[in-house]
């Protein structure tokens, strides 16, 4: 059978196909170009700052202020701890500041008199010491006279006695010269016991505030879930304040786009709560490490490699933090999700 080829017919179909092809490729490519030159992220979520809100204290919750998500400002009373068991163990610490100050001042009083007498005493000693050394002198003078009976024996003993009676009596001297170092020692006491008991005043004060929650942030409540009369321990957390100060969007871009990306670029942001609303952003900063696969601890101390390698090598992502400008409260709540254009999009080129 003889075929003949139909001459004049052009082949529209292939050209189509290729055309088609042509314009995939080049799609692509453009894609591709307009990723790099702008990245953007569609898994990005909406992110702020939160508070965890405990007392340092423990006791019965006596009044809750705030109810589940609402809106709080810096100072507004959150909860109150009941302040009773505080207030009296602040003024069991007050007591024993003004027992520990009346101890100090009869301390005082004592080192006053005593270093008086010790002035005194200081003179009885000097002239003890003496009529001590005359005494002796004596004694020793007497004593060969008294054996070959040029004195009397009696007159011997008289000087030994006076001898005695000024070693007691400087004895006594240096006793009360030994009693004002004592009372010196006394005083520092006192003083030292007055300054813990100050200390206590400070701390059940310090406490007794505690008793008083208030925010420390302008913010939402979240996760209440507790009513008055609730014991609760020190450091419990009770609930949590969602700032609303500040509100960024976390986008994951990927290493091969990020070229471009610098602190200061502009960043358009759509929230999906309404992805009609164009929110302007600009770019805070660059993560700087994520976590991978092959940052694996070991006991020994040497790096983990896995034997078998990937053939599909896919781009590791980077968190880029994106500052969000003056967007309604509707289109902001922690963890949803956004879409992020960065130096492109309708707030970029607004």
């Amino acid at each position: 059978m003889k075929t003949e080829r139909i001459k004049g017919r052009f082949p529209v179909g292939s050209v189509m196909a290729m055309a088609a092809l042509l314009c995939a490729l080049l799609g692509v490519l453009y894609v591709d170009h307009e990723s790099g030159q702008h990245p953007n992220s569609d898994s990005a979520v909406i992110y702020t700052e939160s508070v965890h809100v405990a007392a340092l204290v423990g006791g019965r919750l006596q009044t809750l202020a705030v109810k589940e998500n609402q809106l709080v400002h810096k100072g507004d009373l959150l909860y109150q701890i009941d302040p009773e068991p505080y207030e009296i163990a602040l003024h069991r610490a007050e007591a024993s500041q003004t027992q520990a100050q009346a101890d100090l001042n009869d301390a005082r009083r004592a080192l006053a008199v005593r270093m008086a007498n010790a002035a005194t005493s200081e003179r009885r000693q000097h002239q003890a010491e003496d009529e001590k050394d005359l005494a002796w002198r004596t004694v020793v003078r007497l004593k060969p006279l008294a054996q070959q009976h040029y004195v009397s024996w009696q007159a011997y003993d008289q000087a030994v006695t006076k001898f005695n009676s000024a070693v007691d009596a400087l004895a006594e001297a240096q006793h009360e010269q030994q009693a004002s170092q004592v009372a010196v020692g006394d005083v520092k006491h006192a003083e030292a016991v007055l300054q813990e008991a100050s200390v206590a005043v400070e701390h059940a004060r310090y406490e007794l505030r505690q008793t008083r929650v208030s925010a420390n942030i302008d913010g939402y409540v979240t996760s209440l879930s507790v009513k008055e009369g609730e014991v609760l321990g020190a450091n419990q957390e009770l609930f949590t304040l969602v700032s609303s100060d500040e509100w960024y969007a976390l986008a994951p871009i990927r290493e091969i786009n990020l070229a471009p990306v610098r602190p200061g670029s502009c960043a358009t942001v759509y929230s999906m709560i309404d992805r009609s609303h164009p929110i302007h952003g600009v770019v805070e900063s660059v993560g700087w490490g994520v976590l991978t696969d092959y940052m694996k601890e070991n006991s020994r101390g040497v790096p983990y490699v896995e034997r078998q390698m990937d053939w599909v090598h896919i781009a590791q992502r980077f968190p880029v933090r994106i500052k969000i400008d003056h967007a309604p409260d509707y289109l902001l709540r922690l963890g949803a999700t956004a879409n992020v254009e960065i130096l492109h999009g309708a707030a970029c080129h607004g």
